[in-house]
């Protein structure tokens, strides 16, 4: 057993040794040489030079040879980096793989110009004719496009970071899964512009312009939409989450499914938008304009809509757990189905609304409008509603255990089958109210209350004086 372990045991050594060799020579070879540098340096003969003319288009016409056939030996690629090409005329050329990194291009014509994976970092395309080019996976980084006409351009995939795009023309470009986080297209125009799942994560958008443009998908968080023009774009999907869009026109946008968690939509035009299944988690609207707006199934727990007009809007289904309605018109808007705790709106309008079986107990609504309202089965247990008008609603079956009438009107209100239990009933005004089978009515809460001899009342209880209890209390 010894005589053969002998040579197993000299192997392993023999490995040891020559890996220990191998790592001496790996460390003395990384320690003698220097580390590349991160961002290649430019060595470019024009470098802060200005092209002729002539030397221009010849280096075109090379690197265009190179861009067809690499192994070419007349063909060169284009190495152009801090190169001063103002003024350049380079209409229909292909640069595709070209270096041209920090480049300055301002005013050049750059018309059907192919620039695909191009490396363009830093460039300066300040005012540049660029309609009809394209820029798939090109590397935008820090470009410039200030007053640029990008018109019709292609830059899928392209990374445009901490881009400069101000008061850029955009209209009808395609620029699906582009990279434009941190860039700035202030007063950009992008009207029926394919922005498709473009990350635009802390973007600025103020006052830009983004008409029929579809952002399917799109990564808006924490971008600056402030005064920009949506209207009639595509956001189906899209992350707008802590995105600042007050005062932003989003007429019939298609928002369905996308996200807004804390989003700051004050004073913003989402009439007739489309928002449906929205997640709207404690986003701000105040003052927002939701006339004819679909907000179906769309979650607004703890938003503030605090001033907004929601004129007809739809509500069906929607979550409205403890959000801020404060003055807020709901006037001939659906509500059916609506969840409600702990909702407040003081002063709220839901006159002619339809609130059928929506659920809100606990919910304030001090001095709301309901009057010709349907509440069809509505809960409002133990919901504080002092002061509320409810004249000629309906309320059958509704629920309102525990809740605090004082003061409510009732007057010509459809009660048949609601539930009364322990309700506050003082100085409710109940004229001509229809009351014959509600369930949980006592005397007393009667006696405290407003009836006249309209008042239906179930016929266990007696018609008290009408409004005794209120003309007491008016000489205390």
């Amino acid at each position: 057993m010894t005589h053969r372990s002998i040579p197993t045991v000299s192997v392993s050594i023999i490995l040891l040794i020559a890996l220990a060799v191998t790592g001496v020579e790996a460390a003395g070879s990384s320690g003698s040489q220097p580390a590349s540098p991160a961002v290649p340096l430019c060595t470019s003969l024009y470098k802060n030079k200005s092209v002729p003319a002539k030397t221009l288009q010849t280096m075109v016409r090379s690197h265009e040879r190179w861009a067809e056939y690499r192994g070419n030996p007349n063909a060169r690629r284009l190495e152009l980096c801090q190169a001063d090409l103002t003024r350049a005329a380079l209409v229909e050329a292909n640069l595709e793989r070209a270096n041209l990194e920090g480049a300055t291009l301002r005013q050049a014509n750059l018309s059907r110009v192919s620039l695909l994976q191009a490396s363009l970092a830093g460039a300066d395309f300040s005012k540049a004719s660029l309609e009809d080019s394209n820029f798939s996976g090109a590397d935008l980084r820090r470009a410039k496009f200030t007053g640029a006409n990008l018109s019709r351009a292609i830059g899928d995939e392209a990374a445009l970071f901490d881009a400069v795009l101000i008061g850029t023309t955009l209209r009808e470009s395609a620029f699906e899964r582009v990279q434009l986080e941190g860039a700035d297209l202030t007063s950009a125009d992008l009207t029926d512009a394919n922005f498709i799942e473009a990350y635009l994560y802390g973007a600025i958008l103020k006052g830009t312009t983004l008409v029929n443009a579809d952002l399917t998908g799109a990564d808006l968080r924490r971008t600056i939409l402030t005064n920009a023009d949506l209207s009639r774009a595509n956001l189906q999907g899209a992350l707008l989450d802590h995105a600042q869009v007050e005062r932003a026109k989003l007429v019939e946008a298609d928002l369905e499914s996308a996200y807004l968690d804390e989003t700051n939509l004050r004073n913003a035009n989402l009439r007739e938008a489309i928002l449906r299944g929205t997640d709207m988690r404690y986003v701000d609207l105040h003052g927002a304009d939701l006339r004819h707006a679909d907000l179906e199934g769309a979650n607004l727990e703890e938003a503030v809509l605090v001033k907004a007009n929601a004129h007809s809007a739809k509500l069906r289904m929607a979550i409205l757990y403890h959000a801020v309605l404060d003055e807020v018109s709901f006037q001939e808007a659906h509500l059916n189905r609506a969840v409600l705790i702990g909702a407040r709106g003081s002063r709220a309008n839901f006159t002619n609304g339809d609130l059928k079986e929506i659920y809100a107990p606990k919910s304030l609504f001090q001095h709301a409008q309901f009057a010709k309202a349907d509440l069809d089965s509505a809960n409002f247990v133990a919901a504080d509603l002092r002061g509320s008008n409810f004249g000629h609603s309906n309320l059958t079956q509704a629920n309102l255990q525990e809740a605090n009438l004082q003061n409510a009107i009732f007057e010509g209100a459809d009660l048949s089958g609601a539930r009364l239990d322990s309700a506050d009933l003082q100085r409710a005004n109940l004229k001509g109210a229809i009351l014959s089978s509600v369930t949980g009515l006592t005397q007393t809460q009667l006696d405290s209350a407003c009836v006249d001899g309209h008042t239906q009342l179930p016929p266990e209880l007696s018609r008290p004086t009408p409004c005794t209890t209120i003309r007491e209390e008016k000489r205390r």
